[in-house]
């Protein structure tokens, strides 16, 4: 057969290989995994491994899937949210072999890309970032689903229909969480109205505690909090006030505890670090797993939550998971319409561009 027929005939079947191939060398654009070598795996942290709080539930959920591939695993703890701290961290580990490298803390998605672009070879998986390149992308859980329902819970438990909420900082991944508990509260009670302290810090004890007692001052009923720490909860059990807890829950609290917004890190772990292992890693999506994944969920209902609420909890999660939480008609609490009728909020403006805040909440200076 001549080479043009043979072209001719064979041509789907070639352009097909060339595809594969493309995929192939776009995958493999950094190191993976050797068949019978050992993986060793970087995490990087803002604070203490076992700080019973945001650092240790990541650093177990990592330790978890390496254990599970048999992988070691390398640590940096209390590495602050700078370039230069954070570069030497991923040096450090780079010269003891970090194949892949995850990044658990928001403030280090400033400076990922560009570190990405300097360590090539190397994997990194962050919590945020506004760019993925082919040996970098972002992971991170819908806790904002979670968050959503614990607002249905504490609106309906409040008594005074004023609800406090104590976090770190203002950026999107806080924004969006407060902006869906308020809205959650306001299906439960449309007049309640949510009053926000940020303390400028992901643990700072004295201003969390500082931030309870003026909030329980003006009146709010039920702490919520976003810091690394559970000291928001530890001061308003002092004060007999009702809470919602965040991320984990390493203690049995009173009744008053109402229930937390977990996130489920050994599923995200083990979803994110498998995709790596098998060369499948979505470095041009990212992760960002939800409640469909079994990543977010949330803590048993203290006996305090009644049956009326719990009802309306379940018909806030059928509405979640059919229309999604930022859906329909939403004002921001200046009074601008964010979202219409029919339509909802991107993933692009959840994850990285909510700079707003939703109507009913309140920032208390």
């Amino acid at each position: 057969m001549k080479g043009k027929e043979w072209m001719e005939l064979n041509f789907p079947f070639v352009l097909i290989g060339l595809i594969i191939i493309a995929l192939v060398v776009v995958i493999r654009s950094f190191r993976l995994p050797e068949t019978g070598r050992q993986i060793t795996v970087g995490c990087v942290l803002i604070g203490s491994k076992d700080d019973k709080g945001w650092n240790e539930s990541h650093y177990n959920g990592l330790l978890q899937a390496c254990e599970e591939h048999h992988c070691i695993l390398k640590v940096r703890e209390s590495v602050a949210e700078d370039a230069a701290h954070l570069s030497v961290a991923v040096e450090e580990m780079e010269a003891e072999g970090a194949d892949v490298i995850f990044l658990t803390s928001f403030g280090y998605g400033r400076y990922t890309e560009r570190i990405a672009k300097q360590h090539p070879h190397i994997a990194f998986f962050s919590v945020s970032g506004n760019r993925r390149a082919n040996n970098h992308t972002t992971y991170f859980s819908r806790l904002y689903q979670m968050r959503y329902l614990a607002g249905v819970i504490a609106g309906a438990e409040s008594k005074t229909g004023v609800l406090g909420y104590v976090a770190a900082m203002p950026n999107s991944q806080i924004n969006r969480n407060i902006n869906a508990y308020a809205m959650g509260m306001r299906v439960a009670n449309p007049q309640a109205k949510l009053l926000v302290c940020f303390t400028g810090s992901w643990e700072d004890e004295l201003a969390e505690r500082e931030s309870v007692a003026r909030l329980h001052y003006a009146g709010a009923d039920v702490i919520a909090y976003q810091e690394g720490k559970p000291y928001a909860v530890d001061e308003a059990e002092r004060r007999k006030l009702l809470s919602i807890g965040f991320d984990n829950v390493y203690e049995q609290y009173s009744e008053h505890f109402l229930t937390a917004t977990i996130y489920d890190w050994p599923v995200v772990y083990k979803m994110v670090f498998g995709d790596y292992l098998s060369g499948r890693a979505h470095f041009s999506s990212g992760y960002w797993l939800g409640m469909e994944d079994d990543a977010v969920k949330l803590h048993t209902l203290s006996p305090l939550v009644s049956e009326k609420t719990v009802f309306l909890t379940s018909l806030a999660k059928q509405h979640a998971f059919a229309q999604g939480v930022f859906s329909g008609v939403i004002y921001d609490n200046t009074g601008v319409l964010r979202c219409e009728e029919g339509e909802r909020i991107g993933d692009q403006e959840l994850f990285s561009g909510m700079d707003w805040f939703v109507e009913g909440v309140e920032i208390y200076e």
